[in-house]
């Protein structure tokens, strides 16, 4: 098709929505107001023909299918755009066998990175690099692993359970005795299409499962379940932390996510809400939760205010978050996890996409 006028300047709608009578739909796109998150500025109303929105809709699901089949799906827990333009200039030392095992499959990969505050500690040698399971053959996958030294009763496991994942993520945690490997299949697409076969079943559901282990020997090992709170509406969020956090509900973490939440609450409007997924590990105490925030737009730079306040909680310079705020300030801000650690301390930490800026 040769477009007449293909030069006309784009137009970029952050608030869309759709009306329909019994022989037209109407597509409203606008930009929201920033001093009110319940306005939004009308910017284009394109009517269509019931014949030619349904071809609109069809399009447009073929066009997400095949999005997602390269990317990853858009509500997931993304791990990052798959790329491959990574040096191991943006990897923390420690990672960088996993850096280069990963960059072997030659299938792509996402990347992000995190920053983790604790009482008296602020961490930022953690990475995750985000694999699209269809992008790689499961014996490849299971090679890395085993590469990188996954414990055999991980390996077995992770056969086991790889059918039904979309993502596989490696990840790396610094600290201890070489730092810790961890390993995550993504059951997104398995939860997705309950939600869309059922959308009455609101029942808890496996999301993630977690294999993690000390680098190099001796080191200790844990296995992760990450369950998902399908569909809950903000309120919902906060009472799933009210009750996650129990009798501790003055711990630093609590009032930096509520903050937080707020925050990005006010940037997609009411009626949305947030991916939220509760982890336990065994073994340990950790009693922790996950909120994906890629939807809000924000940066780690929004975060500041929040932050600030829960730094001086955990007695961690000033300057050490401002530190951090310069390098990654400009970073799309992914997600927010906390609560109580498998050492027992209260944590919160903040993942962000790694990107060209």
């Amino acid at each position: 098709m040769n477009w007449v006028g293909a030069d006309q300047p784009p137009m970029r709608p952050d608030v869309v929505q759709v009306q329909a009578k019994r022989d037209e739909f109407a597509l409203l796109l606008g930009t929201r107001d920033a001093a009110d998150a319940g306005r939004a500025r009308l910017e284009r109303r394109i009517a269509l023909g019931p014949v030619l929105a349904k071809q609109l809709a069809a399009v447009l699901a073929q066009v997400v299918r095949t999005h997602e089949a390269r990317s990853g799906s858009l509500d997931a827990m993304p791990v990052g755009r798959p790329g491959s333009a990574y040096s191991d200039a943006d990897v923390p030392p420690g990672a960088r066998p996993l850096f280069e095992r990963v960059r072997a499959l030659e299938s792509g990969f996402g990347f992000e990175k995190s920053f983790k505050l604790a009482p008296k500690s602020l961490r930022e040698d953690r990475v995750i690099l985000g694999v699209r399971a269809a992008l790689a053959t499961p014996e490849a996958l299971l090679g890395a692993c085993r590469d990188i030294g996954m414990p055999q009763p991980y390996l077995d496991a992770f056969a086991r359970e790889f059918d039904g994942a979309n993502t596989v993520g490696f990840g790396y945690e610094g600290g201890g005795h070489g730092g810790v490997y961890k390993v995550y299949l993504e059951f997104w697409d398995r939860l997705r299409e309950r939600v869309l076969r059922d959308p009455a079943n609101r029942e808890p559901a496996l999301l993630f499962l977690g294999f993690k282990w000390g680098v190099g020997a001796g080191g200790g090992a844990g296995l992760a379940r990450y369950t998902c709170h399908p569909m809950l509406s903000i309120r919902g969020i906060l009472a799933r932390l009210e009750a996650l956090y129990e009798a501790r509900s003055d711990s630093p973490s609590l009032g930096a996510v509520r903050a937080i939440l707020a925050l990005a609450a006010r940037r997609i409007g009411g009626g949305d809400s947030f991916v939220y997924v509760e982890a336990a590990e065994e073994g340990n105490p950790r009693k922790s939760f996950d909120l994906n925030f890629y939807k809000a737009g924000l940066r780690v730079r929004d975060l500041l205010a929040a932050l600030s306040p829960l730094c001086r909680e955990y007695s961690i310079a000033e300057a050490e978050l401002e530190r951090v705020a310069t390098e990654a300030g400009c970073r799309a801000f992914g997600h927010l996890s906390g609560g109580l650690g498998r050492d027992g301390q209260d944590f919160l930490t903040v993942y962000y996409e790694l990107e060209a800026l």
